[in-house]
């Protein structure tokens, strides 16, 4: 496991253009019934050195067995930037928070980065719809929470038991590894049929 220039530039990329989403998904609150106005998200104390290391931590260890450095960078850097649909609480207005952390905002996600960046990066996939599980597993091991993950069709926040973070995070790892053994063993095969 080496990381190489290459690596560095895909993982900048997949990122920027992931927080890009996330800020931009986060606007469509505006519009939705069942708004609120948003906290600030540095008033609140959301965007913290514990809150970072912590998803990055979380997002790691579910990419880990991946065995690919940029797909372990990846999943530590996507738990985090999930958080960039707090930003539009800097606008003072009124929406729905946390529109980031929903299945519909996961489901998008996957769609528009595996498009730009490769259709058949199965790995890329896994570790950008998964990255949900790892960031909202830290979030409620640190503080009990609720999310709203059935947003934009139930815009109501569904709160978990303090308890339940280990179950996103064994649901992310099992996504992920059996992913990777699916990829590593179609790639065994084909390179088998090329020699």
């Amino acid at each position: 496991m080496k990381l190489e220039k290459k690596d560095v530039l895909f993982v900048i990329a997949v990122s920027a253009v992931y927080c890009s989403l996330a800020a931009g998904f986060s606007l469509v609150s505006t519009v939705l019934p069942d708004k609120t106005v948003l906290t600030n998200p540095i008033a609140h104390g959301s965007l913290n050195l514990r809150e970072i290391i912590g998803h990055f931590a979380w997002g790691v260890v579910a990419a880990i067995v991946t065995l690919r450095v940029r797909y372990i960078l990846l999943g530590g850097f996507l738990a985090v930037l999930i958080d960039a649909d707090h930003l539009i609480g800097l606008l003072h207005v009124e929406g729905i928070q946390r529109m980031g952390h929903s299945i519909t905002f996961a489901v998008i996600s996957v769609v528009v980065l595996m498009i730009v960046f490769r259709k058949n990066d199965y790995r890329l996939g896994v570790i950008v719809g998964t990255s949900i599980l790892t960031h909202i597993s830290y979030d409620i091991f640190s503080t009990e929470s609720g999310f709203p993950i059935l947003t934009p069709f139930v815009n109501k926040i569904i709160e978990f038991p303090r308890e339940d973070w280990i179950i996103f995070e064994i649901a992310a790892i099992a996504i992920i590894g059996i992913v990777s053994v699916l990829v590593t063993k179609k790639e065994s095969i084909s390179s088998t049929f090329v020699r």
